[in-house]
C-alpha cells in the first residue's frame, strides 16, 4: 500500500480529536491498546438516526471493498465510512469512503470507485490528488473495482 505513515502525536489537535472519535475515545486522551471496532457493512435499508439526519452507508461497491480488502487484513483497530472529512485550501471539503486506523496509529484513507468511468470519477480524482498534496502524512488508497478483482494504488 502506498502513502507515508505517521505518528498520532504529529497531527494537529483537530486532527487528533477527530481519531479519538473514530477510535471511540474522549478528546486528549489517548491509550496504546485501541480496541478493535471494525464496523460491518449494513444494508442500505437500514439506516440509524444521528442528530436528527440520516446516517449514510456504504453503496454495494464501498461494501464489498470494506469486505473483500480492508476486512482481510489483520493490522486494522478501527474501519468508519465516511469518518472523516477535511476542508483543503481552496475551501473544499473532501470527506474519504473509508478511514481506517491501524493498531500502529497509522491513519489511511481509502476512496472507493466502481469500474464504470463516469464524469463524476474524474472530478473525484482531481480531489483526492488535491487531498493528498496538502495532507501527506496520512496514508491515500485509490481503490477501483474492475472484472478481475479490485486495482488499487495510491
Amino acid at each position: 500500500m502506498s502513502g507515508c505513515r505517521f505518528r498520532y502525536e504529529d497531527l494537529p489537535a483537530h486532527l487528533r480529536a477527530q481519531v479519538d472519535a473514530l477510535a471511540g475515545k474522549k478528546t486528549g486522551s489517548r491509550s496504546r491498546n485501541l480496541e478493535a471496532k471494525i464496523q460491518k457493512p449494513v444494508a442500505s435499508s437500514q439506516y440509524s438516526e444521528v442528530r436528527g439526519h440520516r446516517r449514510r452507508q456504504p453503496n454495494k461497491t464501498e461494501a464489498t471493498y470494506r469486505t473483500e480488502v480492508l476486512g482481510q487484513r489483520g493490522d486494522l483497530a478501527a474501519v468508519h465510512y465516511e469518518g472523516l472529512t477535511v476542508r483543503m485550501a481552496n475551501g473544499h471539503r473532501y470527506t474519504p469512503d473509508w478511514v481506517v486506523v491501524t493498531v500502529g496509529g497509522g491513519i489511511e484513507c481509502h476512496e472507493v470507485k466502481g469500474g464504470y468511468a463516469l464524469n463524476s470519477q474524474q472530478r473525484a480524482r482531481l480531489a483526492f490528488d488535491q487531498v493528498r498534496v496538502e495532507f501527506p502524512w496520512v496514508a491515500w488508497t485509490w481503490a477501483t473495482r474492475t472484472k478481475d478483482g479490485w486495482r488499487i494504488g495510491g
